[in-house]
């Protein structure tokens, strides 16, 4: 798999994510505009704080937005007496700091910002379609292992990136176009 594949999946991955917080948190918490402004606030927190923090590794950032999304599915699906568009908010922001570490660490990879941007615009305009599609269709399973398959395949892919042992052949050193 190459770089530009492993943007694009990064996009899809991160598309997947959202509309699944907005099919879950519409249907089982609230359909008011409260609920989207929440998702998009929290997203981009989790965003900005995923560009900012210099500790945080990739691999703990694709983690932790895995373990926040099923925190975030297990309240709400399992109808939990807490306030559950707080927590939810909590959970959309640990998911968005993959979106923003992922540029900290893919930057470095690509060479330019526009070829990673591109890569991930793509895959998450996908990931748009395909999330509608796969619910309409699939329903709840596809929210809850769609996530996990694809948050698992990139973890091991970016494992591969760091440690120069990429699947498919893609390597840390920038990727000609």
């Amino acid at each position: 798999m190459g770089l530009a594949f492993f943007g694009f999946l990064t996009g899809l991955h991160l598309a997947l994510l959202q509309f699944g917080y907005l099919f879950l948190l519409v249907i089982h918490i609230s359909s008011t505009y409260v609920t989207y402004a929440m998702i998009v606030l929290a997203w981009m927190s989790g965003t900005l704080i995923g560009l900012r923090w210099r500790g945080l590794d990739g691999r703990a950032a694709l983690a932790l937005g895995l373990l926040g999304y099923y925190a975030t599915y297990g309240l709400v699906v399992n109808d939990a007496p807490v306030p559950s568009l707080a927590f939810a908010a909590l959970g959309v922001a640990a998911s968005g700091l993959w979106a923003g570490r992922f540029f900290v660490v893919m930057l470095p990879h690509y060479g330019r910002a526009d070829r990673l941007f591109f890569h991930e615009n793509n895959g998450f305009l996908v990931g748009v379609i395909a999330a509608f599609v796969g619910f309409t269709l699939l329903g709840r399973p596809f929210l809850f292992w769609t996530p996990l398959v694809m948050g698992v395949g990139l973890l091991i892919q970016l494992m591969a990136i760091e440690s120069g042992r990429a699947i498919g052949g893609a390597r840390p050193e920038v990727e000609s176009s």
